[in-house]
């Protein structure tokens, strides 16, 4: 039988488990918002150190907010493991980004992904969408490089643009002159 000082012990370890993977996820919001963000800080690999291998992290949920105290992101995952020193797990992911417009908000929905601390880097092998007021983009992988703040979607692409005319900049004529059927 566990003495009550060992169970101590463990509910202490969880806490700052939670609490540190809070901290990096936090980060990880602020790599995939809209702004270009500087390249990772070595001190995140450093701090998860701290982190048990194996650790798992259930029902995460961390916003992230500007100057302003205007929020600019949500990050949200069923689970959250630290896999080993470099990588970060995460399953049933959604990165959402807020802008000032919300119909330039982005989400992001990924069943599983890997963030390689080191490299800044969000890598996910499922399919994944990525999704925003006006259009839907959906691909077998996706690869978000946070340092560049640029992503790839490859695999069976699936994409579906509900406003073209928004896109190429053309003005439909006026409901007048269109032709009735």
């Amino acid at each position: 039988m566990a003495s009550f000082a060992t169970s101590l012990e463990f509910l202490y370890r969880r806490r700052l488990t939670v609490s540190i993977m809070l901290g990096v996820l936090a980060g990880l919001a602020m790599f995939v918002s809209a702004a270009q963000q500087p390249a990772p800080d070595p001190g995140i690999a450093a701090f998860m150190q701290m982190v048990p291998l194996g650790a798992v992290n259930k029902g995460a949920v961390i916003p992230s907010f500007d100057a302003t105290g205007r929020r600019t992101s949500l990050i949200t995952a069923d689970v959250i493991r630290r896999v080993d020193d470099d990588r970060i797990y995460a399953e049933n992911l959604v990165v959402q980004m807020f802008n000032p417009d919300a119909k330039n908000d982005v989400r992001i929905d990924l069943k599983t992904a890997f963030y390689h601390m080191a490299g800044g880097v969000l890598r996910s092998a499922d399919r994944s969408r990525v999704s925003r007021s006006d259009f839907i983009i959906e691909g077998d992988s996706l690869i978000f490089d946070t340092a560049k703040n640029q992503g790839r979607m490859t695999g069976n692409i699936h994409m579906v643009i509900f406003d073209s005319g928004a896109l190429s900049g053309d003005v439909p004529p006026p409901s007048e002159s269109r032709p009735t059927q």
